[in-house]
């Protein structure tokens, strides 16, 4: 049992301290993960089941599903390239630390990385020794979470994570503290933290599974925060736009399908029951009756009737009210507007450039705050192998690929302009904008076109002696 979760500061203490924190934030990670996934238009009411799922349906048929539109169009230009290292010779990247790179399948892993914290505003990256190296984990606050050192808030003080064994029906929260780890557990059938968006409150019967694992290649704890510079999700201050745009186009729909059910009726001198001579001469007419409506229905009317039918709604003016919502929206999250807007394509290249400044600004700002978390891990890696040159923080970099790329046209221009003055490294760099590999796989094709070369001048010479 842990009997020191009074005594501030104990192992105790910080793990039921950071699990009531990770648990009393489950409503908010519910919330922003149903406007994630598009289903946030739909209301919480316990409706019969029936009526709730045509509801569904036709929510579904409705939304504008934007949010992700509007992560994607940061975390989608956050592409890491290459690491740079305390290493000498690596100004085009250093190819062991791309190496560990590509191991944990980075290019993979780091777009859930990017994502989860633009969606969430906080996503983590775990380090851990293993056989084949040092293993990278992607997490983020549905089982992880992390206290900030008081003096420097970009190291972890406390930070835990929370995890199910099925085999041996045991919940299992891991304690990470700088220069060692902690594992406790507790039985129970099934994981109670929760992932319907109630609040989890750990409860009793924590054991810890052993004493402090530490972790002596590094004095930091192994778990890693990435977050935006206010951690909220990139759209999470917005949500009320974003319902106001869905329910604008949930009502436009609504109003479109109401039009084929547009009130009819008939005006003139009907009479209200059939006429003598009729077979039901003196009974009440039933106009319901006689006017069903049906593509092949056929109606006989006196000669003093009219037919009326009620004037369609104009539903321009509300498309035109999202429109500018929507434009609104993306003016506060430094979004380019001509995602949204199909009616972009006359803009000129000065403008489209100058609507683009905010959207690189906040892209930089994110891989700004992403280098923290990547160059810990990083250092952390070659720590673990004993690295000390490599594994030092303050030399590590992250090279990130061109937050607004050139066109191809737009490269070769610049190329011809610069009339081969700058060297060829510094060329295929910043101007062609390879990556470190690409830079070093001309390099290689350079030395063998150049070795070629002079390997048939010199041919060509003996030839001629030997004439």
């Amino acid at each position: 049992m842990l009997i020191e979760t009074s005594i501030p500061g104990s192992d105790d203490w910080w793990l039921m301290r950071l699990a009531e924190k990770l648990g009393a934030g489950m409503p908010r990670m519910h919330k922003l993960t149903r406007y994630r996934n598009g289903d946030a238009l739909l209301p919480e009411n316990e409706w019969d089941a029936g009526t709730r799922e045509s509801y569904k349906r036709w929510l579904y048929r409705s939304r504008l599903h934007i949010v992700e539109a509007l992560r994607d169009a940061k975390t989608n230009r956050q592409r890491v390239i290459g690491f740079r290292t305390g290493a000498g010779d690596d100004d085009s990247g250093d190819s062991a630390a791309w190496e560990h790179w590509q191991r944990n399948r980075m290019k993979t892993q780091s777009p859930r990385l990017f994502n989860d914290t633009g969606d969430y505003g906080r996503a983590y990256l775990l380090t851990m020794p293993a056989d084949d190296g040092p293993l990278w984990n992607v997490r983020n606050e549905w089982t992880t979470i992390t206290e900030p050192n008081g003096l420097r808030p970009w190291l972890t003080e406390a930070g835990i994570t929370v995890g199910y064994d099925q085999i041996l029906g045991l919940e299992v929260i891991i304690l990470y503290r700088p220069g060692y780890y902690r594992v406790a557990y507790r039985s129970t059938r099934v994981p109670t933290l929760p992932q319907n968006g109630s609040v989890w409150h750990p409860g009793n019967g924590w054991d810890w599974a052993g004493e402090r694992i530490a972790t002596p290649w590094t004095a930091d704890a192994l778990l890693q925060k990435n977050c935006t510079v206010d951690a909220y999700g990139i759209y999470e201050k917005h949500l009320d736009t974003i319902d106001r745009i869905n329910e604008i186009t949930l009502n436009t729909i609504t109003l479109i399908v109401m039009q084929s059910f547009r009130q009819r009726g008939v005006k003139g001198g009907l009479p209200e029951f059939y006429p003598e001579g009729h077979p039901d001469a003196g009974k009440r007419i039933d106009y319901d009756e006689l006017f069903k409506a049906g593509p092949a229905a056929l109606w006989l009317l006196p000669a003093n009737a009219d037919v009326w039918e009620s004037n369609p709604v104009d539903i321009t003016p509300i498309y035109q009210y999202r429109r500018e919502e929507m434009k609104m929206l993306s003016s506060l999250t430094a979004t380019p507007q001509d995602m949204f807007d199909g009616d972009s394509q006359n803009q000129s290249a000065m403008g489209a450039q100058v609507s683009r400044e905010p959207l690189i600004h906040s892209v930089t700002r994110l891989n700004d705050q992403a280098e923290v978390s990547l160059t810990q891990g990083m250092a952390q890696s070659f720590q673990i192998e004993g690295d000390r040159v490599r594994g030092n923080v303050a030399n590590l970099e992250v090279m990130w690929a061109k937050v607004s790329p050139a066109t191809l046209q737009e490269k070769a221009e610049a190329v011809s302009k610069m009339g081969g003055k700058p060297s060829q490294e510094y060329i295929n760099a910043e101007v062609l904008e390879m990556t470190p590999a690409q830079i070093r796989a001309d390099d290689q094709a350079r030395s063998t076109e150049m070795f070629r070369g002079a390997l048939g001048q010199s041919t060509n010479a003996t030839g001629g002696a030997n004439g």
